[in-house]
């Protein structure tokens, strides 16, 4: 099937708009890699009293595939890249933001948990490597981060790169897998029941590996990618995820199809129903949480249900965690908040 390269997101996520500075604009995104192209390419929705709209130049047109029914084989990269990459930290933004806000201990393990590594491509870049189950290497995404906010460079455009092309393999038959996704083995090693929680950055899911060390936390890599591809390894685990804020409604209905195919997986509507603003994730809430900002944002209701649990949480203080980290459902289905 061919398509142009670039088009509009047809998510209902919305940014500000850079010519009427309302949150009314779509943003134009790589339909080969997912990524968002540069923050002034888009359209605004206020068409009558806007009306801005910019496309990408040299927008080609390209052939889909469905990967479902094309049994491509997939390339690798050679694990010796990752080991060569683990090192350097002081060099690396991600990882100094990291150190300033987690206990050192703490950050040097889960930097060798997730194999965090450090590139060349720009000075202070990270590099999120994406290994399977079978712990092969498919690709690593290549970022700039802000030492100092954890937000990604964008300025003067997003600095997002792929390991494979750096490496300029060609031909690389790409077939992404879950960032985090090696770990599954390790865990079934250590005889482990974590449940999988999944989140669409792979900054937010190493963060939150910090705030809530007792589950196992993958990303997407991109809103797009939770689908039946990435998830297909762990189809037999019990499995939460967490959108974005303005992303709920999307990751909810593939959910629902998911459970069909027989997932144990639900869809926590807890970053969706804060009064943070939108494009916000369950990282940015816990760093407000933390930093004692914000804690009247997130609007939570207590059913009959929920006040039971408060009382039995004086007796046993555990259960909050659980409940508040998994957005867990009680007999009738309906989610438990807890104040």
């Amino acid at each position: 099937m061919n398509e142009f390269k670039y088009s509009l997101d047809k998510s209902s996520k919305k940014f500000i708009c850079p010519n009427c500075g309302k949150r009314r604009f779509v943003r134009y995104i790589n339909k080969i890699t997912s990524d968002y192209l540069e923050e002034t390419y888009g359209r605004c929705d206020r068409e009558t009293s806007c009306g801005y709209h910019n496309s990408p130049k040299q927008n080609e047109c390209i052939t889909i595939f469905n990967i479902e029914t094309i049994n491509l084989i997939p390339d690798f990269i050679d694990p010796l890249l990752v080991k060569q990459s683990l090192k350097k930290y002081c060099n690396n933004n991600f990882a100094k933001f990291l150190y300033k806000h987690f206990a050192k201990d703490e950050v040097e393990n889960c930097i060798a948990k997730y194999n965090i590594g450090t590139s060349k491509h720009w000075e202070g870049a990270t590099v999120f490597w994406q290994i399977n189950q079978t712990q092969k290497v498919h690709t690593g995404k290549i970022i700039l981060f802000d030492e100092n906010t954890g937000k990604r460079v964008k300025i003067p455009f997003p600095h997002i790169n792929w390991v494979h092309k750096k490496i300029n393999k060609d031909k690389f038959n790409l077939k992404q897998c879950l960032f985090g996704l090696h770990l599954v083995k390790t865990r079934v090693a250590n005889l482990l029941q974590t449940s999988i929680a999944i989140v669409e950055s792979e900054k937010t899911a190493i963060i939150m590996s910090l705030f809530i060390p007792e589950y196992l936390w993958m990303a997407t890599g991109s809103k797009q990618n939770l689908k039946l591809q990435l998830l297909e390894p762990i189809k037999k685990e019990n499995i939460v995820v967490y959108p974005d804020k303005g992303e709920f409604a999307d990751w909810n209905k593939k959910v629902i199809e998911l459970q069909k195919q027989g997932f144990k997986i639900k869809c926590s509507s807890i970053v969706e129903n804060s009064e943070f603003e939108t494009g916000i994730d369950l990282a940015d809430i816990y760093f407000a949480v933390k930093n004692n900002t914000n804690k009247n944002k997130v609007e939570i209701v207590l059913s009959e249900t929920e006040k039971k649990i408060q009382r039995l949480s004086k007796i046993n203080p555990s259960i909050i965690s659980l409940i508040e980290t998994f957005d867990l459902i009680d007999e009738k289905g309906s989610g438990i908040r807890i104040i």
